[in-house]
């Protein structure tokens, strides 16, 4: 027999009895109607508050993801609870195959994304901002930039505390593998009505050099054709004329054809001069194509130091290379072209000085292998250090002030860069090489 209908005999009989002992002078059809209305309510109670349990389990089971829940005496409801139960649970499947995608999205692109909360607090970021910043950086994030904040971490802190609704534009980055320069753009917004901040960063260092030397090799291109059209000619009119120059004492005195023979060969001389100067150009306007493969960097400094041999045997070389280096996607015979310009600049830098040490360093203290050379040479002036990379620029006597210009266009085309960086004493550069 049900629970509920003992309990309503039990009172209706409990509730005779005590009108019974109260000595109400009431017939018993007017007691066992008032006991049947108390029953009655009773019953009410107890089903409000059975209903009441039922539906509050019913809740803490959708709540908690409990698909084993039933409501085993309403069969419709039953039915009505397991589509609400599925409609739940392909919402969840359907936001976590989104949040999944957006995930891995994130995590394949190039660009750097953080985001931040209204205290400056980093919440997340890609693997691309952990590759572009440092994982020390961004750690430091994590833990709330502020105006004491040091280095670049303080230039996000300022463009972070700007009120713009968006904002775009460039940064210089200090970072440990040296000055990098990126695109930024800041977006405030919000999410689930908490204020966020979403930044992205992106390196356009590389195509910044890819455009000035791609101007560069445009301008050499126009010289190159206009002083060949003058130059060509002028070569080979100043031969010729010194073919048909007749004998001294024939047609000529002997002063005017010392004269004719002076000025023909200083127009050859400087038409071959200008030639050289010509083919110059050309070499920087040659678009290089690299033929990338993996490379071992340290056989690649060996042999270059064995061919160099003869102008490093009174100077002292220190290798500091780990025992371990990942080989490199490079073009061997355009790094050692690159390693042999600059070996040969080290070795003028120092001609004529007592001490003469380079020391040559490889290391990865970022997402890149960086190679560094410095020299004991007497160094180079910041108004000189500007002007390194252009074309035909040199503080030499002698020089084309090509090789630092090609050089960095070497280097580019391997996917790597060339940088001057400062020191004390001597001259240190340093290719990126991955």
């Amino acid at each position: 027999m049900n629970a509920s209908i003992l309990w309503a005999i039990s009172l209706l009989c409990f509730s005779a009895f005590l009108l019974g002992w109260q000595g109400l002078r009431l017939n018993a059809q007017t007691a066992l109607l008032l006991s049947l209305m108390l029953s009655g309510i009773w019953l009410l109670l107890h089903y409000g508050c059975k209903q009441q349990r039922q539906t509050e389990l019913a809740l803490r089971a959708l709540a908690n993801q409990d698909v084993s829940f039933r409501l085993r005496y309403q069969p419709q409801l039953q039915t009505l609870y397991a589509e609400v139960q599925q409609q739940l649970q392909l919402s969840r499947q359907q936001a976590e195959a989104r949040a999944h995608y957006l995930t891995a999205l994130l995590a394949q692109l190039e660009v750097a994304v953080l985001e931040f909360d209204q205290h400056n607090q980093l919440l997340q970021a890609n693997p691309a901002a952990e590759r572009l910043l440092g994982h020390e950086l961004v750690q430091q994030a994590r833990q709330g930039l502020t105006a004491q904040s040091k280095g670049s971490l303080q230039l996000l802190w300022q463009k972070l505390q700007q009120p713009k609704a968006s904002q775009k534009g460039e940064l210089v980055w200090q970072a440990p593998a040296g000055h990098d320069r990126l695109a930024f753009s800041l977006v405030h917004s919000q999410l689930l009505g908490q204020p966020r901040k979403l930044l992205t960063l992106q390196s356009i260092q590389q195509q910044l050099l890819a455009e000035e030397v791609k101007a560069y090799q445009q301008l050499t291109r126009v010289l190159t054709h206009e002083i060949a059209n003058s130059i060509n000619p002028m070569v080979s009119l100043a031969q010729s004329s010194l073919a048909m120059l007749p004998a001294a004492g024939d047609e000529l005195d002997h002063d005017s054809h010392a004269d004719l023979t002076l000025a023909s060969q200083t127009i050859a001389r400087r038409g071959e001069h200008l030639s050289q100067f010509i083919a110059s150009f050309q070499q920087l306007s040659t678009p290089v194509q690299a033929d990338l493969k993996p490379v071992q960097l340290a056989e690649q400094l060996q042999q270059v130091l064995q061919l160099l041999s003869h102008e490093l045997a009174d100077i002292q070389v220190e290798l500091e290379l780990p025992q371990q280096i990942p080989a490199l996607w490079l073009d061997p015979a355009l790094l050692q072209q690159v390693l042999i310009n600059l070996l040969k600049n080290a070795f003028e830098a120092m001609k004529g000085r007592e001490a003469r040490s380079l020391h040559i360093k490889a290391h990865c203290p970022y997402q890149h292998w960086l190679l560094e050379m410095t020299d004991s040479g007497p160094g180079i002036a910041d108004s000189a250090a500007e002007k390194l990379f252009i074309p035909f620029y040199t503080t030499k006597s002698s020089g084309s002030g090509i090789g630092l210009s090609l050089a960095r266009a070497l280097m580019q085309a391997q996917g790597g860069e060339l940088q001057y960086l400062p020191t004390e004493q001597g001259a240190c550069f340093r290719l990126r090489l991955s």
